[in-house]
């Protein structure tokens, strides 16, 4: 079977610097892997979810920042 994955990061930002390298709390990463079935060359799509609490992330890595979207 052949995956691909993608991931997505949700979190509370608790400092950052000039070069944007931040550190976030309670971060939700949800990875979501596209598998091919062989034989019928179906997408199965998994996702699978964890909780970090504490995670630093270097600032050549980021690619965009932005708020979180308002519900209601």
């Amino acid at each position: 079977m052949a995956s691909d994955e993608e991931s997505q990061e949700m979190q509370q930002y608790r400092a950052y610097d000039q070069h944007l390298n931040m550190i976030l709390g309670d971060v939700e990463e949800t990875v979501t892997t596209i598998e091919i079935d062989e034989e019928t060359y179906e997408e199965i799509y998994k996702s699978t979810k964890r909780n970090i609490p504490m995670l630093f992330v270097r600032g050549d890595g980021v690619v965009l920042v932005a708020p979180p979207l308002r519900v209601g």
